[in-house]
């Protein structure tokens, strides 16, 4: 197997492969060592992950695959010190940014390995603030040290890198006779001093690090690589002292056999591409195919004539998630080419259910056999190993699918595509609690959605990453409602708190929410700076009471929003930022085109701006003059996305509730059909009874020929396309193409209408 192997995985089927690819005994065994504190953002893809306790003492040992690994203190009377820094977190740097360290320095014994030539490669990353000191790394077993080697390595750590490739490395190799334990010694350089020993990682028969192409792009495993172009250029950094490359590379859907051929490819085979002096390549892809796998290598030759093989690597290139996908969750994936799991029952889990199909695994697209009303028991939450999937509500029957009651969405997960579903959560629950989301997601779409009558907020996405939030619905956020923090007195009636890197936030109405329409919060990153970099466009807002769009984020483009004061509303501006800790530096915003209607605007991008009040002071300029990134997003005039929003938002396939249909008219209309029992505010609930609570979704089924072998598309659609109802295997195909699979295909066709209808 070749290297990005989990071996978290082999060890659950308890087998280890070995591969003689690295001139080794058995297949490297990555180990990234860290403090034991509950986190799990300083673990390494692919590594083991050796968490140490604070109370751990002199000496620690592990299990990884075949090995045990023991770790010790030096000097008896020293103590190993796991260590953890959050600057390395937000830069990837997993490996660099955690460790172990030892005053006097620290021995590594490893038992287990089979006779033979091994090698040990140490990591080393200084987190202080003082230059790092010299570490010596030395054999202290009579195991045979490699002739060319010497049998003591001096090794300058690094310093705060920022990335697992720079960190400073140790390497040495070995020979075993007869499965004997082999000890190491890392000792500071200058032992007259008291000097502490730092240890990020390590990696048992590894090549030396500092042999190696390193710093892929596109980055390992990427699976959204830009190949717009039909091409793509492979970059890397060489080794040092290096004379050329041997890039190997090729390309097909079964990555494992592609990447087998390329791990054995040599200069005579079809996979080997060229030499070049040059740390870079061009190469073709199919720039509308998103299954299709690029395995590459680099190896390096360096002046002596020798050759060291690289790593492989692989990555895929991106496409739409459907066509109107906009916004920086555009290219999600969901479960493109994957199984198809169907929704037959209104249960809350079991066989059938949505729960069922949700919390599965592997890529896979959920469609709908029933329509009705699902009330969900507990929290529904799409974990990081629930990602690759598509929530296809537009093919439910009937008036579609409703789900109340809890929360629905991401946490953590990748490639999410999300499309026409109410949320409509109330308060029959008792407990405080979001409508959907997508907080610390990464490439993941919501499309065509409706969120009402939640307790804590509408919508979340703190902490995400390419995501895209468009033609949302989310209406009457309840007010008084018994908020577990607050009290059954406080209000909060709030919309969304909006973050992400980029989010995308465009052509959504926001109605009879008292506050958070929208609630930037970029939050802070791992060094106490201000993050987040938001494009929020062409979204109406209607019947707000005393907030607005508020909080902050590092870079936001704030353009051509429409404010629509209602009964309720009280504040007449569009935009507060709030500065509330210089120390976490600037934030700054584009903003332009933006109107509260009868009071301002279409105004900017240059200020004053009567629509923006700024809540506290900072050094740096609030307004800029220019976007900070680009949108890919179609884009209208404030006036212009009014109309458009309303005739075309919320879950409106198979067919808009009477529920939005009603806030819809409102906002059009400018009036209130109900206000709030307790608060009495006009538009704004405090129960789901207050507007009539739940309106009925009948429960209809398909029939049972509807969809005969199961693969999503119905038997009529798939004569009409000349496709065989008896073949499930025609869904996952892309005969036509165009990037989008058979089944993608038929999930596009029934919104075909509305697409049309956003672009007029």
């Amino acid at each position: 197997m070749v290297r990005w192997i989990d071996w978290q995985t082999i060890l659950r089927i308890g087998v280890i492969l070995v591969c003689g690819a690295n001139g080794f005994a058995a297949e490297p065994i990555r180990i990234d060592l860290g403090k034991a504190d509950g986190r799990n953002d300083t673990s390494t893809r692919s590594w083991f992950d050796w968490k140490v306790s604070n109370d751990v003492g002199t000496e620690v040992t592990a299990g990884f695959g075949p090995v045990q690994c023991r770790l010790r203190a030096a000097d008896a009377d020293a103590s190993l010190m796991p260590f953890m820094t959050k600057a390395g977190i937000d830069t990837g740097a997993t490996m660099a940014t955690d460790g172990v360290e030892c005053v006097g320095g620290m021995e590594v014994e490893i038992r287990g390995l089979a006779p033979g030539w091994h090698s040990l490669v140490t990591f080393h990353n200084s987190i202080r603030n003082e230059p790092p000191e010299a570490i010596e790394l030395s054999s202290a077993t009579s195991a045979a040290v490699k002739d060319d080697d010497s049998n003591r390595t001096k090794i300058l750590p690094s310093h705060q890198a920022i990335h697992n490739d720079d960190v400073a490395s140790g390497f040495i190799r070995f020979h075993v006779e007869d499965q004997t334990p082999v000890v190491f010694r890392l000792v500071p350089g200058d032992q007259s001093q008291n000097r502490k020993v730092i240890l990020n990682g390590l990696i048992c028969d590894g090549v030396d690090p500092r042999r190696l192409a390193r710093k892929p792009y596109p980055a390992p495993d990427q699976q959204h690589a830009h190949g717009d172009s039909g091409d793509v250029e492979l970059r890397w950094t060489p080794a040092p002292q290096v004379i050329r490359h041997h890039i190997y590379f090729a390309t097909d859907v079964d990555v494992e056999k592609c990447a087998a051929r390329v791990l054995a490819a040599t200069p005579d085979d079809a996979e080997f591409l060229h030499h070049s002096e040059q740390a870079t390549a061009l190469v073709d892809v199919v720039d509308n195919d998103s299954l299709r796998w690029y395995v590459w290598r680099v190896d390096e030759e360096f002046a002596d004539g020798s050759v060291e093989k690289g790593d492989v690597w692989r990555f895929r290139i991106r496409h739409l998630a459907f066509p109107g996908a906009e916004g920086y969750g555009r290219h999600a994936k969901g479960g493109r080419g994957g199984r198809v799991i169907a929704v037959t029952n209104l249960n809350d889990a079991g066989p059938g259910s949505l729960r069922a199909a949700v919390e599965s695994e592997g890529a896979r697209t959920v469609v709908f056999h029933v329509s009705g009303l699902i009330s969900l028991e507990s929290k529904l939450v799409i974990r990081t190993a629930n990602s690759n999937l598509t929530v296809a509500g537009q093919t439910a029957p009937g008036k579609g699918i409703c789900v109340r009651n809890w929360t629905f969405g991401a946490l953590g997960a990748n490639d999410v595509i999300i499309r026409h579903i109410r949320l409509r959560l109330g308060d029959l629950a008792g407990t405080t609690m979001d409508g959907m989301g997508l907080a610390s997601a990464d490439h993941a779409i919501l499309d065509h959605c409706s969120i009402s009558w939640t307790i804590d907020e509408a919508f979340s996405s703190r902490g995400a990453q390419n995501i895209t939030l468009q033609r949302c619905l989310i209406s009457e956020a309840l007010n008084a409602a018994n908020h577990k923090k607050y009290g059954s007195s406080a209000r909060h009636s709030y919309a969304a708190s909006i973050g992400g890197d980029i989010g995308s936030f465009h052509h959504n109405l926001l109605a009879h929410c008292a506050g958070r329409n929208w609630s930037l919060a970029g939050g802070i990153d791992q060094s106490s700076r201000h993050k987040g970099r938001l494009d929020v466009r062409n979204n109406v807002v209607y019947n707000w009471h005393n907030r607005t769009t508020d909080g902050g984020a590092f870079q936001v483009n704030f353009v051509n929003n429409y404010y629509k004061p209602g009964p309720a509303s009280k504040i007449m501006t569009y935009l507060n930022p709030q500065f509330e800790n210089p120390a976490f530096g600037p934030q700054q915003y584009y903003v332009a085109g933006n109107v509260v209607e009868g009071i301002n605007g279409p105004e900017g991008p240059n200020g004053p701006f009567a629509g923006m009040q700024v809540r506290g002071q900072q050094d740096a300029a609030v307004t800029v003059d220019s976007p900070f990134f680009e949108h890919y997003v179609t884009t209208h005039s404030a006036e212009e996305a009014y109309d458009n929003v309303l005739s075309d938002v919320g879950c409106n396939v198979p067919a808009l509730d009477e529920h939005d249909r009603r806030v819809i008219q409102e906002v059009r209309s400018g009036t209130t059909l109900f206000q709030g029992s307790v608060t009495g505010l006009p538009g704004i609930p405090d129960s789901q009874t207050d507007v009539g609570g739940w309106e009925e979704y009948p429960e209809q089924h398909r029939p049972a020929d509807w969809d005969t072998d199961g693969d999503g598309m119905p038997n009529a659609w798939e004569m009409d396309h000349d496709l065989d109802p008896a073949n499930a295997s025609d869904g996952s195909i892309d005969p036509d193409g165009d990037g989008f699979t058979n089944l993608e295909d038929y999930l596009n066709e029934l919104t075909a209408g509305h697409l049309e209808s956003q672009n007029q």
